[in-house]
């Protein structure tokens, strides 16, 4: 599959608790131990599966290189854990793999209300607005909008999240889950894989299982991954990460399948 790169640098440029119960977990003291969090869109049990699939891999504390990971939330998605209460959630972690129907730069929480989070407006996360999020990993269709996707400005919109972010990845197009990817992925990321390279392989991979159906948008299965991130941080690694990129879009790049 190939994959095209396109750099901008304007000049200025996560145990689902059903009952909603919110449990306080303890975690080891040391530098390296590194949280990760699952969120869950109330639609379809495939969500449920895809963020499961993921953060089953780090149940206990495991190592990767000098780091320590845990799963440490795994919540039914609400608006408020993107936004007025990420302090609390999304942005207390350093890895979060949210699953659900998604958009353009849009995530649902829930199906049956329409609610959902627009992270053209959501609050920043990173170092820089006050929590340790590095990666953002969201599986759903549509979501990491990119180059190919938009005319001309593509990173002035993901702005508004990245203030010490490292790095999100997605897909750009329609995407099929319930699959091997999240297990894939998480193996691929405990044997010190890059975060956004993993990703692209982990969608690969399922690409070759069945005889590559397109899907309805002329992607193919299971769709096209995306990410966006900075030149700094592009080899990022649960092993091993970049000093916090400073906020804004300078040195923002952009990687997309097709």
């Amino acid at each position: 599959m190939k994959k095209l790169l396109f750099v901008a640098m304007p000049e200025r440029a996560k145990k689902i608790l059903l009952t909603g119960i919110l449990v306080i977990f303890s975690v080891p003291l040391f530098a390296a131990s590194e949280k990760i969090g699952g969120y869950v869109d109330h639609a379809e049990h495939r969500f449920v599966n895809n963020v499961w699939n993921f953060v089953k891999n780090f149940q206990n504390w495991t190592n990767v290189g000098g780091n320590q990971w845990k799963e440490i939330q795994y919540f039914w998605a609400e608006p408020f854990e993107f936004t007025t209460s990420s302090s609390s959630f999304i942005n207390s972690m350093d890895l979060d793999y949210v699953s659900g129907h998604g958009a353009p730069y849009f995530i649902q929480t829930n199906q049956a209300t329409s609610a959902g989070v627009d992270f053209r407006s959501a609050s920043g996360y990173g170092a820089n607005s006050g929590g340790p999020l590095k990666f953002l990993i969201i599986e759903s269709c549509n979501t990491v909008t990119t180059a190919p996707d938009v005319a001309g400005d593509w990173w002035t919109p993901w702005t508004a999240i990245f203030h010490g972010l490292h790095q999100l990845v997605g897909f750009h197009t329609l995407s099929n889950s319930d699959n091997g990817i999240p297990n894939n992925y998480a193996n691929k990321l405990r044997g010190r894989a890059g975060i956004w390279q993993a990703w692209f392989e982990a969608v690969d991979d399922e690409r070759y299982w069945i005889f590559n159906p397109t899907n309805s948008d002329g992607s193919a299965y299971p769709g096209y991954a995306s990410a966006v991130m900075y030149n700094s941080t592009a080899n990022d690694t649960l092993s091993s990460f970049a000093p916090t990129p400073a906020s804004g879009a300078n040195d923002m790049t952009t990687w997309w399948q097709y």
